[in-house]
């Protein structure tokens, strides 16, 4: 007898390009689709930005909101017709504002509610923090992606820390490593298009231009380092609102020829960035795991990162990378050491962190969504 598939309820703010909504295009692409049935819903629309759809796979139902506020009762309306005809038996959410919309129709529809949070995140106000901890009196459990997330939440919004389901992002170690082979060869072409020398020490970073990242400060240590040497570049992927102010501290720093802004790019092309770069850098304020982080180890290049959570837990310090203060002269020095590594270092450090990558698989993540989809019960992973 046929097992009846489980109809699973994917509910995000938005599918913009990014770690959190990549994570979604992870399981809707490589969960068991002989065991569920998967929908998904956005709460939010941002036309002018870059964003995943087209990446998720056929089959799946999609329905895009747009909620202008908690109290827009047209989108309420809306989604609540859309929870009728899917009939989910289980709802997984992503972030606050979808985490509290789901709970709050929770005990109206009985689905098994999974919410998920991917950040230590340091403004959340007290009505807030007091949704939380009556979200978490409804939902199953809250997955979050380090155990520094679980202990901050628990520790600032008083929620019982076996309420919290741990299960580190995956990265795609064979994709990796077919990219690898693919620009490897090519290194030193494609530095050329981007005006980039053969004996430049080249910094990346890849993310989205928020506060959060904390370009400012990146953007402060590396015009530090200019003053140091000549040699070093520096690499940011990405796209968001800070994008102009920071165009306007590079122009007034004269870094105009040694910092590019790349913009957004489609996954391909922020593949060639990782293989014609030297050392990863992270200037964030908060984070909960990092997966662009994760990915500069499994390209094998050193991380140099502020001591934010997730990769508290993965960086090394002084084998894979070395973590840095919220400081532009500590974080220049740091930056100037790696810059100075001798080809045995560069080595050693691309070691050990491609070998930290491996315990991080997309494998073992969708495993262990798949086993919490699969049963009521859940544990750290």
């Amino acid at each position: 007898m046929t097992q009846k598939r489980k109809k699973v309820l994917i509910g995000a703010n938005d599918l913009l390009v990014g770690g959190v909504q990549k994570l979604i295009i992870d399981q809707l692409q490589r969960l068991d689709r002989e065991s569920f049935d998967f929908s998904l819903v956005t709460l939010f629309q941002f036309p002018n930005q870059g964003d995943f759809y087209e990446l998720v796979p056929p089959g799946v139902d999609v329905w895009r909101l747009n909620f202008k506020n908690f109290w827009d009762v047209r989108s309420w309306m809306a989604l609540v017709r859309v929870i009728r005809k899917v009939r989910p038996d289980i709802v997984k959410s992503s972030l606050f504002f979808s985490n509290i919309i789901f709970g709050c129709l929770q005990p109206f529809f009985g689905y098994r509610l999974i919410v998920a949070e991917h950040n230590t995140f340091v403004r959340k106000t007290k009505p807030q923090i007091f949704l939380n901890r009556i979200l978490m009196h409804i939902a199953e459990t809250m997955v979050v992606d380090s155990n520094m997330v679980a202990d901050y939440l628990s520790q600032t919004e008083h929620i019982d820390r076996g309420r919290y389901t741990v299960i580190y992002n995956g990265i795609d170690i064979d994709t990796i490593a077919r990219a690898k082979l693919q620009y490897g060869p090519h290194r030193e072409s494609i530095r050329r298009e981007f005006g980039l020398r053969s004996s430049d020490k080249v910094f990346l970073n890849v993310a989205r231009l928020s506060w959060q990242k904390n370009h400012e400060l990146m953007i402060n240590a590396f015009a530090r380092l200019n003053q140091l040497r000549n040699d070093c570049r520096l690499i940011i992927v990405g796209d968001g609102d800070n994008r102009e102010p920071m165009r306007e501290q590079i122009r007034s720093l004269g870094l105009d020829e040694q910092v590019l802004l790349v913009g957004e790019r489609k996954r391909k092309d922020v593949e060639t960035f990782y293989c014609i770069s030297d050392f990863f850098l992270l200037t964030s304020r908060h984070e909960g795991f990092c997966i662009t982080a994760m990915e500069g180890l499994a390209f094998g290049m050193p991380l140099l990162s502020t001591r934010v959570a997730g990769v508290s837990e993965y960086l090394k310090d002084g084998e894979n990378g070395f973590f840095v203060d919220s400081d532009p002269a500590d974080i220049a020095e740091k930056m100037n050491k790696v810059a100075d590594f001798s080809e045995e270092q560069i080595h050693s450090f691309a070691v050990s962190g491609m070998e930290t990558a491996r315990a991080y698989s997309l494998e073992r993540y969708i495993q262990a969504y798949r086993d919490m989809l699969s049963t009521s019960t859940h544990t750290a992973v």
